[in-house]
């Protein structure tokens, strides 16, 4: 039996569909990624600000009670950060705008603490909407533009007609900003889904291939059963009606597979003309049903080409693999048997057991 590792390299398309933001917080530690991309950017966003804060402080003349001040707000922005790393945080959480508000909550804060100091943060603002546009759909951000403009306000020393004028300008921007990203990061994460699936589906018949249904196999549980189905003198199709002839088989029994199993089964192009079926909490008896059943429909389709099966129901000490190899020997008693018939391999318990066949009507 051939081996079922052919996953091969990523290609440089796989790679540069993954989101660019994805691929940058990749190298973050893993400690700083718990809970996810969004809430490791929140976290990266607030600790870059207190950072700048803190470095910058002491270049802004500020006086005892305004440096305390300033000090206390990049230390509030570090506690967040911190703080984060504890809580659970659920996939996709509105949670996580929590740290660009709490960004301009200190900005502004900044804004209104300070004479004329806190002019020299006004470039944090754009970062928030930098990070709602990679982490957030962007009407979000839509909604933290008054709270970014209330910071910009309260960080100017004087608030004139043509501070309103840039004040509304800004908005536009900073909102521009996130859809822009947000937009980005879509199409990227959309590419990166269709680049994924193609990597796992056959292109001619549209199921599973090979590298998926190593996943699918490893997470087989006891009481599921695999099936190893194989097409009958499928050599003489391709070398008497030519190989478009048998490339229309292939792809006609993959339609009727996709078409015929339940929504919980699962069914993959093994190689050739080989297929295998994952049925989730079925015993060999329902599934010979079903292969009957199948046969039915198949040969009103081609009355031409039969198949055979091999059947390995999984028990709870038997390796995914292992029951895959069991019907790999039940398909090919079936075969030898004289092909167009199924067969059930023997319970495969233990290294101990030998994967004999049970007959089980054709």
């Amino acid at each position: 039996m051939p081996s079922l590792r052919d996953s091969g390299p990523r290609t440089e398309q796989s790679v540069l569909a993954v989101p660019t933001v994805t691929r940058l917080l990749n190298h973050v530690p893993a400690w700083l990624r718990v809970g996810g991309y969004a809430v490791a950017g929140g976290r990266v966003l607030v600790t870059f600000c207190a950072l700048v804060i803190v470095v910058t402080m002491s270049l802004l003349g500020l006086n005892g009670r305004e440096l305390a001040l300033v000090a206390a707000c990049a230390g509030g922005l570090l506690a967040t950060a911190a703080v984060s790393l504890l809580l659970r945080w659920s996939r996709r959480t509105p949670a996580t705008l929590i740290f660009p508000a709490l960004t301009l909550v200190a900005l502004s804060v900044i804004g209104l603490g300070t004479r004329d100091a806190a002019g020299a943060y006004l470039g944090l603002i754009p970062l928030c909407f930098v990070y709602l546009g990679l982490f957030h759909p962007g009407r979000i951000a839509l909604g933290m533009v008054p709270a970014a403009l209330v910071a910009y306000s309260a960080m100017l020393p004087i608030f004139d007609s043509r501070a309103g004028v840039r004040l509304a300008i800004y908005g536009v921007i900073w909102w521009g900003i996130a859809q822009i990203l947000a937009l980005t990061a879509a199409y990227q994460r959309e590419v990166h889904t269709r680049l994924r699936r193609d990597a796992r589906t056959d292109a001619l018949t549209a199921l599973g291939n090979r590298r998926d249904l190593e996943e699918r196999l490893a997470a087989v549980q006891p009481g599921d059963t695999v099936v190893l189905l194989d097409l009958d003198h499928f050599k003489q199709v391709n070398d008497s009606l030519g190989h478009t002839a048998g490339d229309a088989v292939l792809s006609g029994f993959g339609h009727l597979l996709d078409q015929h199993l339940r929504r919980r089964d699962y069914a993959a192009r093994y190689g050739g003309e080989e297929f295998v079926l994952l049925l989730p909490r079925t015993d060999s008896v329902q599934a010979m049903a079903m292969l009957r059943a199948l046969r039915t429909e198949w040969a009103e389709v081609r009355t031409d080409v039969t198949f055979s099966a091999g059947i390995a129901t999984v028990f709870p000490d038997t390796p995914p693999g292992a029951a895959l190899a069991a019907a790999d020997v039940a398909l090919y008693r079936a075969k030898a048997a004289g092909r167009d018939r199924f067969r059930v391999a023997a319970e495969h318990r233990g290294p101990q057991r030998t994967a004999a066949d049970v007959t089980h009507g054709a």
